[in-house]
């Protein structure tokens, strides 16, 4: 009776847990879409809090449709939440650069600068207001600061799902890797002065960021499961483990989702718009050694696979050498074999 009463106890925990993970990404949507609406004064804009509304639908629906309370593969909440902010960063970014046009084009300077913007809070909202007053590139920013902060939180909180204690920190761990190299992407390449008044290169700029969000909506792909110990018997020979791996997927999905696109654009900057600087130089180094060494990492687990499947295969002899591993576990079984039969015909007389 103790034990029902405390995995009931635990049970209404998690689900609790779960819930206000989704009211926070719910609270800073609204906060997001409240300062769009005030800037662009335009009440079609609220139409991106749909994604909120969908927010509470997901709750209910991954609550009775997951024995675990979260999907394996695939989080629909974080997903919603990132579609409910991303694209109100996208147009709170797109009045900064308006804002930088207006001020070159008013005080007839030659290039823009970064710091044109007067502060501004939000506007009261039935009475209701939030005592913040930040200038626009400032609030694109904290928006984009606290949108990394609440996925990472907000992964802690929401139940495990099909992950152990252990994969969870380790997925966390890697979280804290993907925002802090996102967050260092969009601030570093579009404060410079090339970017500043180049919409185009905004746009990319943006698009590369968001498609890097992605992997936070990505579960089990984002850590390693520990390998099965292989048994002896027939073994089929797949490529790369099937390349169905969780190390292997883990790797790629970060080469395609974060650091090919941010190497490729930073190499771009560099060779198109000559925008050679420390950081730039330091950030260009830093991608293409993590994209090396995510290649080699995954011919490295390529490789042993197959060292495993030809270890598998050549049973207690591989080329006239003997596996001793095998040849322990093949006389045990003989033992076993000659032992039982005559402890049943002891039993017999």
């Amino acid at each position: 009776m103790a034990h029902k009463c405390f995995t009931c106890v635990a049970h209404i925990f998690e689900k609790g847990k779960a819930l206000i993970a989704r009211v926070l990404f719910i609270i800073h949507g609204i906060i997001t879409v409240w300062r769009v609406t005030d800037v662009y004064d335009d009440p079609l804009l609220y139409l991106l809090c749909i994604p909120m509304g969908l927010l509470i639908a997901e709750f209910f629906v991954t609550t009775c449709c997951t024995s675990d309370g979260e999907w394996k593969w695939f989080c629909p909440s974080v997903f919603l939440y990132i579609v409910s902010v991303v694209p109100g960063i996208w147009l709170l970014q797109y009045d900064v650069y308006h804002a930088r046009q207006t001020y070159k084009e008013v005080h007839g300077l030659e290039e823009c600068g970064y710091d044109t913007v007067n502060e501004t809070g939000l506007r009261a909202i039935q009475g209701v207001s939030i005592p913040i007053a930040l200038s626009s590139d400032e609030w694109a920013l904290a928006l984009e600061q606290v949108l990394l902060i609440l996925l990472i939180i907000g992964r802690w909180l929401l139940p495990k799902g099909a992950l152990t204690r252990d994969q969870l920190s380790q997925l966390l761990l890697v979280y804290i890797g993907i925002a802090a190299d996102s967050l260092e992407f969009s601030l570093e390449t579009l404060k410079e002065p090339d970017v500043l008044c180049n919409l185009l290169l905004i746009v990319i700029i943006l698009a590369i960021w968001s498609w890097s969000l992605l992997q936070f909506c990505l579960v089990m792909t984002a850590v390693a499961a520990p390998k099965p110990r292989m048994a002896t018997g027939k073994h089929e020979r797949t490529f790369c483990g099937g390349c169905c791996e969780n190390e292997i997927w883990a790797l790629m999905m970060s080469v395609v989702l974060q650091d090919a696109p941010f190497l490729t654009m930073r190499l771009y900057l560099m060779v198109k718009y000559k925008v050679v600087n420390q950081m730039m130089l330091f950030f260009t180094c830093k991608n293409t050694m993590v994209v090396l060494l995510q290649f080699y990492r995954m011919a490295i687990l390529c490789m042993n696979e197959d060292d495993d499947y030809d270890d598998a295969e050549s049973g207690p002899v591989k080329n006239g050498k003997t596996n001793t591993l095998e040849f322990v576990e093949m006389i045990n079984d003989d033992v076993k074999c000659v032992v039982m039969p005559e402890k049943e015909n002891n039993k017999e007389k």
